[in-house]
């Protein structure tokens, strides 16, 4: 087998556009005039095993949030922030010479190291390099918790440029790290790994920057150049790699749509992808296309858009929060607002489809949609149509059918006056049943609106009962991220309020996780299964028990195999037991581009470095 090293920056065969070699079924919605879809059923949790968690701290009360409001508040500090985000650099300086040490730590430091930092670079271009140096020594002298190496290799870099040019200074050079001086890589002294054949890589054996790591499987890994950099081809908007758990390159596509949402589970080999235009593909482990569905023509995507009357906000592409496809490869996910659909590999069929119940306080109507007019325009809009009060729903819809044949800019090109006379039909349309000619298929006028059930206040007034509703709010409980089970063909839902409900292969609900907070992820492997949010891991066995949560605000991006799962972030690996037992960490001088399993460990690789842990098995 060719090994990962040798194979990372190698390019894959030149591909046509049109190329459909390994296409296994590409999907295609009917346009035809069946009537709706069944409509997605109304999730009934109420049988559903319940399973209280920790509740997962929003980000606000973990990030500092509150310390910086109240920073930015003070009379004292405040200014410096707001100077800072206007670039004034200068005054930020200026206002930093009025704080008391004490007073200049924490974010405001930032924010002053950042401004000396930009004056001095432009000093040293302006070749004012004694003030550069003055202002250097302020630095260290005012924000000395924020100096970076950087910083003092830059002040040592003006002293040279001022001997250079034959003029005396009385600085003495500042003594620093040479980052040829740190450890390529440093295991943490608990690990029981030991890092072996540490060397140097080739030319080509360094890994692509321009990949990144998208999932990590049972098979192998997913590598994703979102921005078609690497290929030297016109057209790509992306390319996928896949590695095998060895590290050998299985092979790399070029593809010619971009990458706006992805969906793997650990427990399968296949990846869906869906573009920024609403096409989903799926792609197996050999890189062959196994369906593609346009999900914005996707009857079910049409209906809810027909049948649906709210204020939502982004198109189409922002309410899509989830693709998934199931570990088999034979069916595939999607969600819509608050919908989720499970459909067969042809998109033809709906396994199931779910809507998440409203948020408490709401209903959902049934009934004519809110869009009115006067008695005037409806009278004058019966006369456009020929007809007369009592009329027939469905006559309206005939006569607007038949006139808009008659009248519309299509059938009359040479027709100067077509177009406004659709518009009258439109608008008389629109007037007596209240929907959108534009935007229906005119098989239903009926359109779902949404209702308070409660007030948002109560207030007892000298015997008076006064209760105060509030219009605004959105009711919908959206699903944010959805994946496949481990195994029985089930799903996971989770939504913007904190639930992750399981549901059967049927579609029925199972079990409902409740953490307060949507999660990002989602990752099942069979005994365990992984929720992560913006400030929480929870480690679920055996479907229901808390076997561990982990508080990893900004502790790296996730990877789970079925050996332990690893947290990630640009130079630092940790490493944990399946159940959640820290084995480890590793961290790397250099940024970290790539993981791969050997026979005896793991190898990690930077851009320039490798090295082997020995014991650490993925």
């Amino acid at each position: 087998m060719l090994s990962f090293l040798s194979r990372m920056l190698g390019k894959g065969r030149d591909e046509d556009p049109q190329e459909t070699t390994g296409l296994t079924h590409v999907a295609h919605e009917s346009k035809g005039k069946s009537g709706r879809r069944e409509p997605p059923k109304e999730l009934d949790w109420s049988q559903a095993e319940y399973v209280p968690l920790p509740p997962s701290p929003p980000t606000w009360e973990v990030d500092g949030r509150d310390e910086f409001h109240r920073e930015y508040s003070d009379p004292s500090i405040g200014p410096v922030f707001q100077a800072g985000f206007k670039g004034q650099h200068t005054k930020v300086v200026k206002l930093a010479g009025n704080l008391s040490q004490e007073q200049r730590q924490g974010r405001v430091g930032e924010v002053i190291a950042k401004a000396y930092g930009k004056l001095i670079v432009q000093r040293m271009k302006s070749g004012q390099l004694a003030a550069a140096a003055k202002q250097s020594i302020e630095m260290f002298e005012r924000v000395p918790g924020h100096v970076k190496d950087v910083d003092l290799r830059r002040f040592n870099r003006i002293l040279k440029e001022i001997e250079k040019s034959g003029k005396k200074h009385g600085y003495e050079p500042v003594d620093f790290a040479s980052p040829s001086s740190l450890p390529l890589f440093e295991a943490s002294e608990d690990a029981p790994s030991t890092l072996v054949g540490e060397r140097k890589l080739k030319g080509g054996e360094r890994p692509d920057p321009a990949f990144t790591i998208a999932a990590i499987d049972a098979t192998g890994t997913w590598l994703l150049d979102r921005s078609g950099a690497s290929a030297d081809q016109s057209g790509v908007k992306s390319v996928l790699r896949r590695m095998d758990r060895h590290g050998g390159l299985v092979g790399e596509k070029a593809l010619y749509h971009d990458a706006y949402r992805t969906g793997t589970g650990t427990a399968g080999s296949g990846i869906a992808i869906m573009d920024s235009g609403g096409v989903l593909h799926v792609y197996d482990e050999g890189l062959n296309i196994v369906t593609e569905s346009n999900l914005r023509e996707d009857s079910r995507v049409v209906d809810h858009f027909r049948t649906i009357d709210t204020n939502y906000w982004g198109d189409f592409k922002s309410q899509v929060r989830a693709v998934d496809v199931s570990p088999d490869g034979d069916w595939y996910l999607f969600t819509l607002a608050d919908e989720a659909w499970c459909c067969t590999a042809s998109g033809s069929a709906a396994v199931w489809g779910l809507v998440m119940p409203l948020k408490e306080g709401w209903k959902r109507i049934v009934g004519r949609s809110e869009r009115t007019g006067v008695a005037q325009d409806v009278e004058e809009a019966l006369r456009l149509f020929g007809l007369s009060l009592p009329v027939d729903p469905t006559d309206i819809k005939r006569k607007y059918r038949k006139l808009a044949q008659v009248h519309h800019p299509d059938r009359n090109a040479g027709d100067p006056t077509a177009t406004e006379r659709m518009k009258e039909l439109n608008s008389a349309f629109e007037i007596l049943t209240g929907v959108d000619p534009n935007t229906l298929t005119y098989d239903e006028s009926d359109v779902t609106y949404f209702a308070r059930t409660d007030p948002d206040y109560v207030m007892e007034l000298e015997g008076f009962r006064l209760e105060i509703t509030m219009t605004g709010g959105v009711p919908q409980d959206w699903v944010y991220a959805a994946s496949f089970a481990a195994v029985g063909g089930g799903a996971y839902l989770a939504t913007y309020s904190g639930k992750v409900i399981r549901v059967s292969r049927e579609g029925r609900p199972e079990l409902v996780y409740d953490i307060g907070t949507c999660p990002n992820e989602i990752v099942d492997v069979g005994r365990y299964t992984y929720f992560l949010t913006p400030t929480r891991l929870y480690i679920i066995e055996d479907r229901t028990k808390l076997a561990a949560f982990l508080d990893v605000f900004q502790q790296g991006r996730l990877l789970v195999t079925q050996e332990g799962f690893g947290l990630l972030t640009g130079k630092q690996l940790q490493w944990f037991t399946p159940a959640g037992a820290k084995t480890g960490e590793l961290t790397a001088r250099d940024p970290i581009r790539a993981i791969y399993a050997t026979n005896s460990g793991t190898v990690v690789q930077t851009r320039q470095h490798q090295v082997e842990i020995q014991g650490l098995f993925m």
